[in-house]
């Protein structure tokens, strides 16, 4: 018996197969559907399924697609810019009122562009099997900027020396929901490792899995529901370690949403600042979950809930958390509840205020009680 996803996943892969099969165009010039320019620069306009025969290189954008239902299969060859801040590699050149759909790109390797991806208003699309590496600005842009970029899958795919953010998902204005990024390893990028911004518009119900994300130069996962929302978002699965701010962010703070989001079964390490942090001043960042979670060698604090009410943090192993002054698990909102965690070796390991709902905290050494605190179900402990 299988799962309904993974039943989903060995269609595409059977369509995928069957495409190989399929007539196919290559990209060169007398291909219909195909248009190339003096700068290298190639531009589909007609549905179906297209192929690279070798490397290319672009002094503008690398290849441009206007029409759905397209597929581009890099054949393991390289798409390569001159650093140009406004080119992109592959470029989905959709409308706010007629997105792009069913769109695939795959197997090669996208470099030296502006933006590696760039896909403007884009729904169930899918990017896959591929590297995006020193672009002077982003590896990946999902963009709904005043409309839509929702559904789409970024699988397989490792993102590294991009000058900015590796994946970035905008809904600023618009909505840029139920998006996956899977399997995917992330790494010395610029900036923040996976970027869902709101921004006065949404960014809803992404799913974020069996990620590798190390070494980023800002924040490894940051949600950002400032001004608008950004809700009901899972993170799972994933390891978020050396990076140069907090390895986890989510962040309602200024009139905004990030709430109802899960974050669970992850590793969280080495950050040089805070592991996971949760912040809803002016805002909220409510009813999220943090569970079953290792944690650790983070600098300053290993969980850090601020202004953030109504949450959940249960079964996560929190321990030496580097610096001087450190704390395992601070919760300075209200009626968050926080059970069966277990924090060692940081300076003080749990801060609460009192309108924060906890398990008894156990700090005694040997053989637990079958009685009192050590024997309650909902116990953290201290060490």
């Amino acid at each position: 018996m299988k799962t309904l996803d993974e039943l989903n996943t060995a269609v595409a892969d059977v369509s995928d197969a069957v495409g190989l099969a399929e007539p196919r165009t290559p990209l060169v010039e007398s291909s219909p559907g195909v248009t190339v320019y003096p700068s290298g620069k190639i531009e589909i306009t007609q549905s179906g399924s297209y192929y690279l025969t070798s490397n290319l290189a672009s002094t503008s954008d690398g290849v441009v697609i206007t029409a759905s239902g397209v597929t581009l299969d890099l054949m393991g060859f390289t798409l390569s810019g001159d650093r140009g801040s406004s080119d992109k590699g592959v470029f989905l050149d959709g409308a706010t009122n007629s997105p792009l759909e069913n769109i695939v790109v795959k197997n090669g390797t996208v470099h030296n562009f502006g933006e590696g991806i760039y896909a403007e208003y884009c729904q169930g699309n899918r990017f896959k099997h591929l590297i995006l590496g020193s672009n002077s600005y982003r590896g990946i842009y999902l963009y709904g900027s005043g409309g839509q970029c929702d559904g789409n899958t970024i699988s397989d795919c490792t993102i590294q020396g991009n000058g900015s953010y590796s994946i970035y998902l905008r809904g600023s204005g618009g909505q840029c929901d139920g998006n996956t990024i899977s399997d995917c390893t992330i790494n010395g990028n610029g900036s923040n490792g996976i970027y869902l911004s709101s921004n006065g518009g949404q960014c809803d119900g992404n799913t974020i899995s069996d990620c590798t994300i190390n070494g980023n130069g800002n924040i490894g996962i940051s949600l950002s529901g400032y001004g608008g929302q950004c809700n009901g978002n899972t993170i799972l699965d994933s390891t978020i370690q050396r990076n140069e701010s907090y390895g986890i962010y989510l962040s309602g703070a200024f009139s905004g949403q990030c709430d109802g989001n899960t974050i669970t079964d992850c590793t969280v390490n080495g950050n040089a600042n805070r592991g996971i942090y949760l912040y809803g001043y002016n805002g909220q960042c409510a009813g999220n979950m943090i569970n079953d979670c290792t944690i650790q060698k983070n600098t300053d604090m290993g969980i850090y809930l601020n202004y953030s009410d109504g949450n959940r943090v249960e079964r996560n192993h929190i321990t030496g958390q580097t610096g001087s002054d450190t704390e395992g698990l601070r919760c300075t909102g209200s009626e968050n509840l926080v059970f069966c965690n277990t924090c060692v070796g940081q300076t003080n390991n749990f801060v609460f205020f009192s309108s924060n709902v906890y398990g008894p905290i156990v700090t005694t050494s040997g053989e637990l009680s079958t009685t009192g605190a050590g024997a309650h179900p909902l116990a953290n402990f201290s060490f």
